[in-house]
């Protein structure tokens, strides 16, 4: 029997359908036609006309579609004749008493019309559930999508931002120095004066206010004031000139004196003929002052003598207030604030020295706790005389303010740019910024680097400062036993810095191993070959020059032939015991009664207050 159009429009004129889809195939086609043609021109809903197979899954494809432009409720009527539609149409059964009230305008009103429009009335209610899940779905997704577009657009925000306040700060920064060398580089200085209280000045000495300064119209022989040791031999001017600043570290920690002796020792005779070495003493304690003069002048008496060390000291009337800095880093305790203000001023007035003195063509500044390697000053000229282009610094470490390079005249406006910043922020930042005010803009750092820092203890009481130069190549890291050192593993209780790790104790070519943790009774350090050996003589050195009380202080060498597993072993014999940071055991083959030697293992006896330094270890085979 087929389905009367007029009841189809009544049935979805009385369920509100806002949209009808009319599938149909072959058979029914020309009844598809007819109801599209009625259904256009007289109901007041959407009609999708589409034509495919009628198969036995078709309701399932019906409930899975969904069409672009679709309103809240889509309903889907499929035309056929209604003896095939029951072959594809899921019945279900509801109560009569569901459709009391529904008049239906069609003559041919049945049980099988009734049984027809339950059908539809089932599949409204099942397609508005399935289409009210799929919005609720979309509408998070969409939600979702939304949310993390806000945040990729939140941080592109704020990125922006960033970048732009950099550069305002960038551009005035660079607005503000060039109206401070307009002003302190032209040949009418636009220094506030104070010549009006000269003579006053020059009896009784006032602070200065920095950074309209000038040390000359302070005490016009400063650079005579402030020497400490005068040398009778004229001194003439040379091709380098170093120069340190020293100040008094807690528990009377001194790293000068490696200093002093790692830059004399790695210069030859004819090199040294050619450098200044200017150390001033900062620290405004006379005992002090005299007692670091005194022993300077013990250690290099000649040095002293023909001029070439030359030691100076600040005085308390060359440096601004240095209490109540309110210009500095807020993250910066008030303490460290002062610190870094005074140790601004103590380069300028180094630097201003050099610069009046005029002793050499080159400067090259170093803190007070650093080695150096062997030709340094060769490696220097080398890399000068390499430069193609113009320069202003030259650096021969990566770190801070250590072995920076300058031209010697430049280094007075160098020491104004610092010393108008000296509240704000330190010299190893400062430089940064007078480098490219000078056209040189980016750094020039000879690799591998010349110097490396070795001091702990800070001058900034109550500070450790262990910064290590990456790109720094010592020529105490190169062995000098070389023994044959057969495969093996190595492991140690003790942490260890990344780049001075265990097995580089154990390789014959280059490095040493390096704790970055004090040594407790009962750590170890072992070697587990990867066969048994037979091993003649062995020999393990601790501790290197530059940093001598790195080093083992009671620790026994034992060995194994009983091995648990790949990485340890068992029932250790004691073949000797450290003195002085090293032992040498030869003859090994008596001393264990055996030739199959798994394992060798240092253990320490007791607790030390320094790191570990295992500089090489040699093991000799029996051949």
């Amino acid at each position: 029997m087929d389905i009367p159009v007029v009841t189809l429009i009544s049935v979805v004129t009385h369920l509100n359908w806002t949209s009808v889809c009319i599938i149909f195939d072959h058979e029914t086609e020309q009844e598809a036609v007819q109801l599209h043609e009625s259904l256009s021109k007289i109901g007041t809903f959407d009609v999708i006309f589409r034509m495919e197979e009628v198969t036995s899954s078709q309701i399932d494809l019906l409930e899975n579609t969904s069409f672009k432009g679709a309103p809240d409720i889509i309903t889907f009527v499929v035309l056929c004749r209604w003896e095939s539609s029951q072959q594809f149409l899921k019945q279900e059964t509801l109560p009569l008493s569901a459709f009391n009230g529904i008049k239906i305008e069609s003559k041919d009103t049945n049980n099988t019309m009734n049984s027809y429009y339950l059908d539809m009335q089932k599949k409204k209610i099942k397609m508005h559930a399935l289409d009210l899940n799929l919005t609720q779905k979309i509408s998070k997704k969409m939600k979702k999508r939304k949310n993390i577009l806000q945040t990729i657009l939140s941080l592109v925000t704020v990125m922006v931002v960033i970048v732009v306040f950099q550069t305002v700060l960038f551009v005035i920064q660079i607005q503000n120095n060039a109206q401070f060398y307009q002003n302190y580089n032209s040949k009418e200085s636009s220094i506030r004066p104070i010549t009006s209280t000269k003579e006053v000045i020059e009896r009784s000495p006032k602070r200065m206010l920095y950074p309209q300064f000038d040390l000359d119209n302070v005490n016009r022989n400063w650079t005579d004031t402030v020497s400490l040791i005068r040398s009778s031999i004229e001194t003439n001017r040379r091709y380098l000139t170093i120069g340190l600043v020293t100040a008094k570290r807690p528990q009377n920690t001194v790293y000068l004196y490696n200093t002093l002796k790692s830059l004399i020792t790695n210069a030859n005779r004819e090199d040294f003929k050619e450098i200044y070495i200017v150390i001033l003493l900062s620290d405004l304690d006379q005992e002090w002052r005299t007692s670091m003069t005194s022993e300077i002048v013990k250690r290099y008496p000649q040095e002293v003598k023909n001029g070439t060390i030359k030691i100076i000291g600040s005085f308390d009337w060359m440096y601004p207030s240095l209490t109540n800095l309110t210009h500095h880093r807020k993250w910066h305790s008030k303490s460290k604030a002062t610190w870094k203000a005074k140790q601004n001023i103590d380069f300028v007035l180094l630097w201003l020295y050099v610069y009046k003195t005029k002793l050499s063509e080159f400067y090259l500044h170093l803190e007070d706790d650093v080695i150096t390697v062997g030709g340094y000053i060769k490696a220097m000229k080398n890399f000068i005389n390499d430069q193609k282009g113009e320069w202003t610094c030259l650096e021969f470490s990566e770190l801070g303010m250590i072995a920076k390079l300058y031209h010697t005249h430049d280094l007075e406006a160098l020491a104004k740019m610092v010393a108008l910043f000296y509240q704000e922020q330190p010299a190893d930042n400062t430089y940064l910024h007078f480098n490219p005010q000078m056209l040189q803009f980016r750094r020039i750092i000879r690799k591998p680097t010349l110097f490396q820092h070795i001091g702990m203890t800070s001058s900034q009481w109550g500070h450790v400062q262990a910064l290590k130069d990456r790109f720094f190549v010592a020529n105490d890291q190169k062995k000098v036993l070389k023994g044959d050192n057969p495969p093996a593993k190595v492991f140690t209780s003790l942490r260890s810095q990344s780049k001075h790790s265990p097995e580089n104790a154990y390789n014959t070519s280059f490095g040493y191993f390096w704790s970055k943790s004090k040594a407790r009774k009962n750590d170890n350090f072992r070697i587990i070959f990867n066969k048994p050996q037979s091993i003649k003589r062995i020999v393990v050195n601790s501790g290197l020059d530059v940093f001598p009380e790195d080093k083992i202080y009671s620790a026994l060498l034992e060995i194994s032939s009983k091995s648990i597993n790949k990485n340890d072993c068992t029932d250790y014999k004691i073949i000797g015991q450290f003195v002085n940071g090293k032992v040498d055991v030869q003859n090994v083959p008596h001393l264990l009664n055996t030739t199959d030697i798994h394992c060798i293992q240092i253990r320490f006896q007791k607790s030390q207050n320094f790191w570990v330094i295992i500089h090489e270890i040699s093991i000799f085979l029996k051949r």
